[in-house]
């Protein structure tokens, strides 16, 4: 399952990456104003079935998702659509739900990322995200941005990657995480850090991921501390130029987190989350029969 919005330069890598893997495919567009739902309609003879939602915020996204489409796999995989599952991907969660998922609910992977044309050698993963799960048994926290999937059973963990390449423009990703830095600020405002999943040192690697994220938000120049983790520490400096970038554009956007909050303390108002503009329906989606179904569910 991916949601999508504007996406044409992404898409169609993702889609090529599960076709004929995938018992099917849904794509959930918040009505993109480019090619995006045209890509995703041209593969219908590979399985890809498309759908519209108003977009509100990503959890709520995925919730209306899971509890609208019509999902028919034993297994639910969430993945962006500028990711790629890979062949060691595909084998390993091939192997894993043969011989070991009889009473396993969830599995956990790590992605892979791919920054400004380079792989990242040292920066690059991302750490364990409970991203597939078995159909029906997952509901999203209600966190509007970097939510998690909670499940309440057995998990597993792959050791194999998915590829995170992104496509876009630098302009697009600062205008994304200024969104997003927005949104955690007020997710800060309302005391709603940590959604459902809590903090914990040595709880599961979500819990332990907002346990540093509260950590960096308490210390003295948190920023500057993560900047100096992700240089020295995971050895950002050993992926050259772009490896320097991406740890000054990832300090940066726990900065604005931070000046977002002050920003409210002083004046009262919360942060501007900046949308782009919605497109309309696309009329071949609006009138399909699985628009219509998921539109009554």
């Amino acid at each position: 399952m991916v949601l999508t919005f504007n996406e044409e330069s992404n898409l169609t890598y993702c889609l090529n990456s599960l076709v004929g893997w995938a018992k099917e495919i849904f794509v959930v567009d918040s009505y993109s104003t480019d090619r995006t739902v045209d890509i995703a309609l041209s593969r219908a003879g590979d399985g890809v079935r498309v759908v519209q939602h108003s977009f509100e915020d990503y959890s709520k996204q995925w919730n209306w998702a899971l509890r609208a489409l019509p999902i028919s796999a034993p297994w639910t995989l969430k993945l962006d659509a500028d990711e790629r599952v890979t062949l060691e991907f595909k084998a390993e969660v091939e192997a894993l739900l043969k011989t070991g998922s009889a009473e396993m609910e969830g599995v956990y992977f790590r992605r892979r990322f791919h920054f400004m044309g380079r792989k990242l050698r040292w920066l690059g993963e991302v750490g364990y995200d409970l991203r597939l799960w078995r159909t029906g048994k997952a509901v999203f926290e209600d966190r509007s941005v970097n939510e998690h999937a909670l499940i309440n059973g057995r998990v597993g963990y792959l050791k194999s990657y998915v590829d995170h390449y992104d496509y876009k423009s630098t302009t697009d990703w600062i205008g994304k995480h200024n969104r997003y830095a927005s949104l955690e600020a007020r997710q800060i405002i309302k005391g709603k850090v940590l959604g459902a999943v809590g903090a914990r040192l040595w709880g599961k690697p979500d819990e332990r991921r907002m346990w540093l994220r509260l950590l960096y938000q308490k210390l003295p120049a948190g920023p500057g501390v993560y900047f100096l983790y992700l240089y020295f520490i995971r050895l950002g400096f050993l992926d050259g130029r772009a490896g320097i970038h991406y740890c000054l554009l990832r300090a940066q956007y726990f900065f604005w987190i931070e000046l977002k909050f002050l920003e409210y303390k002083a004046t009262g108002r919360l942060p501007d989350v900046v949308w782009p503009m919605r497109g309309d329906p696309h009329p071949a989606v609006a009138a399909s029969g699985l628009q219509r179904q998921v539109d009554g569910a």
